[in-house]
């Protein structure tokens, strides 16, 4: 891709687009390149959503799956894994990925959460690495997954910063940046309760002749038990 300095509005739009729902060969090249970006903000997603063999837990937006590897390793055979994900492409990679992988049950949802058939509290955890910036009402996803998980289930969302998103030209496209106060209240008045966050600074990088500040929040939550 080229400098951000060079490419036109609809250059730039069709990069929002790709991380949006990756498709064709430039969301295959895109998603590779964000698993690279997005290694450190999923394991750390993981650590907090702590998941132990034989549970249930569902992904939302896995892409091609790569960074999923290590939560099938730990779910195991005994284990469910689920996934929804708008991307056809990127649905089908990742349901053939994982289940090559491991005996473990693996299902994955091409679609949004409105049309997953997620049966209630049969979720032990969910988690979702920079998914809140594409959803328009966070009220109603929270309120989704409380339908879904187990009493005491946990979520955990990996997000930037508004301040990283705000500093990307392509986050005027499609973007919703919100101020982690605000996923705060979302999530209180969701129901959930045990709110913890975590903030990292990786640092910078260069994405598609970019230079972006990378700073992650990792946000947990549960379900009252």
């Amino acid at each position: 891709m080229s400098d951000t300095t060079t490419m036109t509005p609809e250059q730039i739009r069709h990069i929002a687009a790709q991380l949006a729902c990756p498709s064709g060969e430039a969301g295959t090249t895109i998603s590779e390149k964000m698993n690279r970006l997005n290694g450190f903000i999923t394991s750390r997603c993981l650590e907090a959503l702590n998941p132990t063999a034989g549970q249930t837990i569902l992904e939302i937006g896995p892409g091609n799956g790569a960074l999923s590897e290590p939560l099938i390793d730990t779910l195991g055979n005994t284990g469910s894994y689920h996934a929804v994900e708008r991307s056809t492409d990127m649905a089908t990679i990742t349901y053939d990925r994982l289940s090559a992988r491991a005996a473990a049950s693996i299902q994955v949802h091409c679609g949004d959460c409105d049309d997953a058939a997620i049966t209630e509290q049969s979720l032990d955890g969910v988690f979702a690495v920079n998914l809140l910036y594409f959803i328009k009402d966070l009220g109603d996803l929270f309120s989704t997954l409380q339908q879904w998980l187990r009493p005491g289930g946990k979520v955990v969302f990996g997000v930037r910063t508004a301040h990283s998103l705000r500093a990307a030209p392509f986050t005027e496209f499609g973007f919703h940046i919100r101020e982690l106060e605000d996923i705060i209240i979302s999530l209180n008045q969701a129901g959930f309760t045990a709110i913890t966050t975590h903030f990292h600074d990786e640092g910078s990088i260069d994405f598609a002749g970019m230079q972006m500040p990378v700073e992650s929040l990792i946000i947990s939550a549960q379900t009252p038990s």
